[in-house]
């Protein structure tokens, strides 16, 4: 169960990446555009993680909620933190919001 325990956090964290990454977007979007249409922007390295994260939030979070649903199927449902799952599903609910209807 620590494998769990380790890829709940895990999917923790692709979550505030994924808020990050709304974040980092909303920001980017009120910018004005000065370039010339040759020229590429770099991006940054902790950016691109940013990004990386924040779009494979989904489908990790999507792959621990079924987890989840599993270990209540089986009853073991114990042995991982409740607000740890809820706050999960929650980022899941919001993802699929955020990806599909807008």
């Amino acid at each position: 169960m620590k494998v769990i325990a380790f890829f709940s956090r895990l999917t923790i964290i692709c979550n505030i990446a994924f808020l990050l990454f709304i974040f980092l977007a909303r920001m980017e979007a009120q910018q004005p555009v000065t370039q010339k249409q040759d020229t590429v922007v770099a991006v940054s390295y902790f950016k691109d993680i940013i990004i990386t994260l924040g779009v494979a939030a989904i489908m990790i979070n999507l792959i621990m909620c079924v987890i989840y649903a599993v270990l209540i199927i089986i009853g073991r449902q114990r042995l991982l933190p409740k607000w740890l799952a809820m706050v999960n599903v929650l980022f899941l609910i919001f993802q699929f919001i955020y990806f599909f209807y807008t």
